[in-house]
């Protein structure tokens, strides 16, 4: 028999068909099904889960595991072959590809798969991912199907850590943004908005990991001729020797105003998430230029109110959620520089160093040192022993201690920047994250020569006294602003009214104004976007309870832009 190695081969038997393909079977040739319906007769399925179908090529299988699988879970199919592919597609039961629990997928690409996925399983609950080799083409692709497995687990795992974020600080976000919005409302000429590309010097982002320790001097001797950008629990050990040209503010809680003790008054500009701290912010006397990342993880009502908002009132620059100060940093410094300019970053480790969590010059370690006494350690509980600490790999060829958090940040700098040809960590110890790592000499000679090739195109001067990197342009936006501000309040004041019997009101008309304030219950625990329940009574109550917070807010801060 001569064997067909470009195309599979069909080749029927007594019990169904086999396929040959570049030499091999993909299924037994004596039995093709028994393999696979044995192992779904065994395996359990639990609630909530994705399974992952590997190349199912003749379907055996994908009834059998349809029937069993609970009404809340789904089943991707993969392929990365596309000759299989047409096969499969053409000897598969209608019935199951048609089927809306399954998703039947060709890719080579981690991206095109993980951007199908996000909209197959967009307002579903998934917990986890159960991968399943459906015939022998799962070993033709093994390591792209392994990838992909780690992927999607990846996936799953930063939906659930994004969703638990947002139950834990989605009020807190909430707040902080109208507050802010009220800030910027009040005519103060300090808030304005970046200028892309208008930085002509090499940048330095500085964050708070333990490597930073070993950057300083390297900082100190090169800073009239670098754009120096620090995270907010950098700022105060930098300072008096390296005075920042800006500071990137994440953080919304209260606690991160000891970052800034000491040094409010100095006019450093700060470039502030819209979700950050206000009250902080309301201390500080630099420019305040503002940023907003969608901390909603895509929820569809919330796309949707930021969409509104962006059409009537505008927001600012919009960054990809990372929840990491420092990859934040990286973000604005990209937007910053022209193409091409080197972007140079250190401290950003996501691991432990060697006894201290934090860079020696940050805040975290002062106040650790500051709190101690004769009997009481520096290392104890979760300063030495983090919950879930893991080892991993580091730069320097020695183990780092990380965490699942932390090692989540580092696969997003991976994914985001460590292909950029000018960036450049100059931090010599930290988790491996694939960065572009060069010496502090060899940083040196890059700058050197930035200098020689590019000061007189672009007019640069070693001394220049302030680079021009603000733009104040809110406040033409400033009766917008208030009239958003104004229409917010008014509808909750509505819907209390609705509550409270005030006034009467249809279901639908109920309906209409929650799913336009979509932040009133965005961080309920049970909340699900576009959910029946969202007119329930017991979902109301706490609506209710949710409307007087907000409108406190309103109240409180409108008397300050009358």
């Amino acid at each position: 028999m001569i064997t067909n190695n470009e195309k599979p081969e069909l080749i029927p038997i007594d019990s169904g068909f086999s396929v040959l393909y570049k030499g091999k079977f993909l299924y037994s040739k004596r039995s093709p099904q028994k393999n696979i319906l044995q192992l779904i007769s065994s395996i359990v399925i639990q609630s909530e889960t994705l399974v992952l179908c590997v190349s199912p090529v003749l379907g055996y299988g994908l009834k059998e595991l349809l029937e069993k699988l609970p009404h809340n879970s789904f089943l991707l199919g993969l392929e990365a072959d596309e000759e299989l592919m047409n096969l499969s597609t053409s000897q598969i039961d209608k019935t199951i590809l048609e089927d809306t629990r399954f998703l039947y997928l060709r890719t080579e690409s981690i991206n095109i798969l993980l951007s199908r996925l996000e909209n197959f399983i967009k307002g579903k609950k998934i917990r986890r991912v159960v991968k399943i080799d459906f015939s022998g083409g799962a070993a033709l692709n093994q390591a792209f199907y392994s990838q992909a497995f780690d992927f999607i687990s990846q996936y799953i795992s930063q939906t659930w850590i994004n969703r638990l974020t947002l139950i834990q600080f989605g009020r807190n976000y909430a707040r902080n943004f109208f507050k802010n919005y009220y800030s910027i409302a009040k005519q103060n000429s300090c808030f304005g908005s970046l200028i892309e590309k208008s930085v002509k010097r090499p940048i330095i982002v500085i964050g708070a990991g333990p490597s930073l320790d070993s950057s300083v001097n390297f900082i100190k001797e090169n800073r009239d001729r670098l754009f120096v950008l620090a995270v907010d629990a950098a700022v105060s050990g930098l300072y008096p020797e390296i005075r920042p040209d800006a500071v990137v503010l994440l953080e919304s809680q209260y606690w991160i105003q000891k970052a800034f003790i000491g040094i409010a008054d100095l006019g450093i500009p700060v470039i502030a998430d819209l979700t950050a701290n206000p009250s902080l912010l309301a201390k500080l006397n630099g420019d305040k230029i503002f940023f907003f990342t969608d901390y909603t993880v895509q929820d569809s009502l919330a796309a949707s109110f930021f969409s509104n908002l962006d059409e009537k009132v505008g927001l600012p620059l919009r960054l990809e959620a990372m929840g990491s100060v420092g990859l934040a940093a990286l973000a604005v410094a990209e937007m910053l520089g022209f193409d091409g300019l080197p972007i140079f970053h250190t401290g950003l480790d996501f691991s432990w160093g060697r006894g201290f969590s934090h860079s020696k010059l940050s805040y975290q370690v002062k106040n650790l040192f500051s709190n101690l006494y004769k009997i009481k350690s520096p290392y104890q509980g979760e300063s030495l022993f983090p919950e879930r600490l893991s080892f991993e790999s580091g730069k320097d060829g020695c183990l780092a201690f990380t965490s699942p958090n932390l090692k989540n940040y580092a696969e997003l700098y991976k994914k985001l920047f460590a292909s950029k040809e000018n960036f450049f960590d100059v931090g010599q110890s930290g988790l491996e994250i694939n960065s572009n790592k060069i010496s502090l000499d060899t940083a040196k000679k890059i700058i050197d020569d930035f200098y020689s090739n590019y000061e007189k195109s672009f007019s640069i001067k070693n001394n220049m006294d302030k680079i021009n990197f603000i733009a104040f342009d809110y406040k033409h936006k400033e009766k917008a602003i208030k009239d958003f501000l104004t229409c917010e309040k008014e509808k909750l004041f509505k819907l209390k009214n609705i509550f409270t019997g005030k006034l009467s009101s249809s279901d639908e008309e109920i309906k209409e104004l929650l799913l336009s304030m979509p932040y009133l219950y965005l961080h309920f625990p049970d909340y699900n976007s576009l959910s029946d329940t969202i007119l329930d009574k017991h979902f109301l109550s706490r609506v209710r309870i949710e409307i007087e917070y907000f409108l406190k807010i309103h109240l409180i801060n409108e008397n300050f832009i009358c």
